[in-house]
């Protein structure tokens, strides 16, 4: 299977059009009310010390190109690392590099991994967890069913995809089957899926990573290798099994099978007839369809954030490519169609007794939580003093919780808020969803 994975050099096009004017570091809003705030992680903990944001790392690129920045500096390889890739920046660009910035800042990395200098120490285990366990918490592929172990207890069992057929997979991820505190993320969903009739099943141990994590930090290889098995294990789930939707609670994995994997050269082929769909999608449709329905009331004053992955990440950008409309390679429109911004806001208002207020840097705008890109592993007391800002932000809306739809955000949030000794508590959308229904 062929990868059509962007080197450094493939994308040198791209990070030399940077003006450095500066844009990418704050999130702009015309209102009413105006406002602007910060919107990098790494300016906002470091500084602006001319390379933090999308403007700096475009200065990187160069200087690895040109051979003036070698990775045998330990100070340069750890500021590459130094960003969550969360893509704030790149919503602020409006320069012929906006629809390219978080892949430069990949291509780095894996320009690191390639000369054998990266990713980091810590972040090395994770790779070496993937080889091992198909998964980067090094967690042993019997612990993947531990989030299950209440509904054997209730004697409501989730089908075994390798044994029974489903027209859903539920694929789990890493993140809500190994992380003791985002286990509620899939509980949640599959009671849901019980509770409305849903015919679905997982594949419990022999699930593996969807490999976001491996990209993140710049280890294409062990990336393609846990991807190309994933692809070849849809098709066949949906020949054998009758799987005709994979459904995901996890913002990282659906942004990796969405996004990620399409850069597979089989990938229509062996999706074909394969719908790929988050869990607040899925049952959006079934509330529209009239076959969601809430009978009870959950009388919560929420406050939502937008993960970077069903954000922003899944913006399309339409590019000028032979130079037709304006001129070669010129950034022309973003189509934000794909992004998960108005679903999940349609979810809560709908549940009786939810009130919502937004915080100011939300959508396209929203403030990473600060654990994306092997940041949580690499750096992990910046990852959650950065959550505890976001959760500040939630507080200072008047809510009384946060609501989102990523196992990732609910555990980092959920870390920021105990290090600043908040009230505030993050919780999946399907949670306040299973309260809300009978």
């Amino acid at each position: 299977m062929e990868w059509n994975i962007p080197s450094l050099k493939d994308l040198e096009h791209y990070f030399w059009r940077c003006t450095a004017c500066g844009t990418c570091r704050v999130a702009y809003d015309f209102g009413p009310p105006p406002f602007a705030r910060p919107i990098c992680p790494a300016g906002t903990e470091y500084g602006f010390e001319g390379y933090y944001s999308s403007k700096g790392k475009a200065a990187f690129a160069r200087g690895i190109s040109d051979g003036s920045l070698t990775f045998d500096d330990p100070d340069f390889l750890e500021a590459i690392y130094k960003c969550t890739v969360c893509g704030g920046c790149q919503n602020q660009c409006q320069v012929d590099y906006k629809p390219h910035i978080p892949e430069v800042i990949e291509a780095m990395r894996r320009e690191a991994v390639d000369q054998g200098y990266g990713p980091l120490p810590l972040q090395k285990n994770l790779v070496k967890s993937m080889k091992n366990y198909n998964n980067p918490y090094q967690g042993p592929r019997r612990m993947r069913l531990d989030w299950t172990r209440p509904f054997k207890k209730a004697k409501t069992p989730i089908k075994n995809l390798n044994k029974e057929p489903a027209e859903v997979l539920f694929y789990v991820g890493c993140t809500g089957a190994f992380n003791k505190t985002a286990m509620a993320v899939p509980q949640a969903t599959a009671r849901i899926f019980q509770k409305l009739g849903i015919d679905f099943g997982i594949l419990g141990e022999s699930e593996v990573c969807c490999g976001s994590t491996a990209m993140r930090v710049g280890d294409a290889e062990e990336f393609k290798r846990v991807a190309t098995n994933n692809l070849e294990t849809f098709q066949k789930l949906h020949e054998e099994k009758g799987v005709k939707t994979i459904v995901s609670s996890c913002a990282g994995c659906y942004r990796a099978i969405k996004k990620d994997y399409i850069l597979s050269s089989e990938y229509d082929k062996l999706m074909d007839g394969i719908e790929v769909m988050h869990t607040v999608q899925f049952l959006h449709r079934l509330m529209k369809d009239g076959k969601l329905k809430f009978q009870n009331e959950v009388p919560w004053k929420v406050t939502y954030h937008d993960p970077c992955h069903t954000g922003r990440h899944l913006n399309k950008f339409r590019v000028d490519e032979d130079g037709s409309q304006l001129w070669e390679g010129a950034y022309v429109d973003v189509d934000e169609s794909q992004c998960l911004y108005d679903i999940p806001r349609e979810i809560l208002k709908a549940i009786p007794g939810v009130e919502l207020v937004e915080m100011e840097r939300i959508r396209g705008n929203s403030f990473c939580c600060g654990g994306g890109g092997g940041v949580m592993t690499g750096f992990g007391d910046w990852a959650s003093k950065n959550a505890s800002l976001r959760i500040q932000e939630g507080m200072e809306s008047g809510a009384e919780k946060m609501i989102s739809i990523c196992p990732f955000c609910h555990y980092n949030l959920n870390e920021g808020s105990k290090r600043i000794g908040s009230t505030m508590t993050l919780h999946d959308l399907t949670e306040i969803l299973d309260l809300a229904l009978a």
